[in-house]
């Protein structure tokens, strides 16, 4: 088994997490790829030879190592692609929702996949069609909204051809469950289980009280249309984006490839829930 490693080189704890990593995949004589940026922050001169291309550390890995919090483990998942390498992430960020591992338990996690002690979760991808056929592929979401300017826009929703709603407001929110407690519950939208086969269309400040957030079948087409004329932009897990000018149509619906990632055996969402988000914890002061 082939371990690559990709990671954020602007963690402040990068070079002492790799290092350490490093280290014991060698001890245990477990062979690894080492992205070259990543590598750059190791002044060892005997892992400079596991030192690829992100893109080949993505071709010849059997499992993706993605070092940083979750924006690095998006930043890892496009990487990987279609190719679908599963990925684990080792949490040095904040949250850390798809990044379930800390450092100090990364070691030990590593043995158990060497051991075939874990489990692989699928997780649909969203794909976003533009006029003439370009895409954007969004993990968590695909937001539409408004370039340039703070006024709102008007903004149509379809699913399979039929009108779900048609409101003037700030954009709009296609969520994956992945992406079901990022923007989109920011927004005032639900929490779904990771089981869930639906996508959440989550209106973005709308200029009405009765415009509420909507969950649809990920089987389906939801098309987003957008009236008048302005520059729209649409972007991808707040890291790809396009601008287009309005009137304009897009169409969303689940993409022909997953991601997969890679949980503990005994992992638990709802456990996550509770730890990540204080889910049900009293925080009054009496």
């Amino acid at each position: 088994m082939k371990f690559g490693i990709i990671g954020n080189i602007n963690k402040p704890d990068i070079e002492k997490v790799l290092s350490d990593l490093l280290t014991f995949l060698t001890k245990e004589k477990i062979v690894f790829l080492v992205d070259k940026d990543l590598i750059s922050k190791i002044k060892k001169a005997e892992f400079k030879k596991r030192c690829f291309t992100s893109a080949e550390v993505v071709k010849n890995s059997d499992v993706i190592i993605s070092l940083g919090g979750d924006g690095t483990f998006l930043h890892t998942a496009r990487l990987v692609g279609k190719k679908e390498t599963p990925i684990f992430g080792v949490n040095m960020g904040t949250l850390g929702f798809m990044s379930e591992v800390d450092p100090a338990e990364m070691k030990k996690f590593i043995k158990q996949i060497t051991e075939d002690k874990y489990k692989t979760q699928d997780r649909v991808i969203l794909s976003g069609e533009f006029p003439g056929g370009r895409k954007l592929y969004g993990i968590n979401e695909i937001v539409v909204d408004r370039a340039y300017s703070v006024r709102m826009m008007e903004i149509e929703i379809l699913y399979d051809k039929e009108q779900v709603v048609r409101f003037v407001g700030d954009g709009v929110i296609i969520s994956t469950p992945t992406g079901c407690t990022g923007y989109s519950l920011s927004a005032g939208g639900p929490i779904v289980s990771m089981a869930s086969r639906d996508f959440i269309i989550t209106p973005i400040c709308p200029h009405t009280l009765n415009v509420r957030p909507i969950i649809v079948p990920d089987t389906g087409i939801i098309t987003v249309k957008v009236h008048g004329e302005i520059d729209v932009r649409v972007t991808a897990d707040g890291q790809k984006f396009k601008t287009v000018k309005s009137p304009v149509e897009f169409t969303f619906k689940k993409a022909d490839h997953v991601l997969k990632l890679i949980h503990r055996a005994n992992s638990s969402y709802f456990r996550t829930l509770n730890k990540k988000l204080l889910w049900g914890k009293d925080l009054r002061k009496y």
